[in-house]
């Protein structure tokens, strides 16, 4: 019976990752990306509730790599590309295309390096990018749309990158640079007055790509 509680919460975000997309379609754009952070919060406790109570396995890790390609891939392509990169007729396609492809390659290399990686991230947990998506929809910015097609292109390679990022749940063999955090916030401050102080929902996410980024660099010059 423990099993099941965890499968759950990795259905729901299955399932929230079908309704966003399912929303978007009807233009219910601020819902479906509504629909990609609850698939968020399932994501985070699915893990969570199984190592609590004891049952981590296969299954589970399978079911949700595959809930998270649906939720954070195609669905968080798909909403991007309905609020903004349709504007750029066949050519908006591509980006959410090639991210979402870019995702399903990234969580490939994540379940195959289970036993290798401990205590960071290599390139970015999907679904950052789609919580920084989501957030943007949310936002209600509205960036050129071929600006955002360069970002959904970044976000996509970001995946599949070999850029450290922390994963919150133990300790790292990375040292984490207090001035990475500093420059990363310096960032964040620096998009809110240059470009639109309603990208402040983004921010968690942003300030968490650029931290990682900053911090891989130091790291990486500290070792030669």
């Amino acid at each position: 019976m423990k099993k099941v509680i965890p499968c759950l919460f990795t259905s729901g975000n299955l399932g929230f990752g079908v309704l966003s997309i399912m929303l978007t379609s009807q233009g219910y754009l601020t819902w479906g990306a509504v629909c990609i952070l609850l698939a968020m919060v399932c994501d985070a406790l699915d893990g969570r509730t199984a190592r609590a109570l004891g049952v981590q396995g296969e299954f589970g890790k399978e079911l949700d790599s595959l809930s998270d390609c649906v939720s954070f891939g195609a669905a968080t392509g798909f909403l991007i590309y309905s609020y903004s990169l349709h504007e750029l007729g066949w050519i908006g396609m591509v980006p959410p295309v090639l991210y979402a492809c870019f995702g399903g390659l990234r969580l490939a290399r994540f379940n195959l390096n289970t036993t290798v990686i401990h205590g960071y991230f290599q390139g970015m947990p999907i679904p950052n990018g789609g919580c920084i998506v989501a957030t943007y929809v949310l936002s209600g910015v509205h960036l050129p749309a071929w600006i955002i097609a360069i970002l959904t292109l970044a976000l996509g390679y970001h995946l599949v990158s070999k850029v450290h990022n922390p994963d919150f749940k133990g300790a790292s063999p990375d040292v984490l640079h207090k001035s990475a955090l500093a420059i990363a916030v310096l960032c964040g401050a620096l998009v809110l007055w240059l470009v639109d102080w309603h990208l402040v929902l983004i921010m968690p996410f942003f300030l968490y790509i650029i931290f990682g980024l900053v911090n891989t660099a130091m790291n990486a010059a500290a070792s030669h």
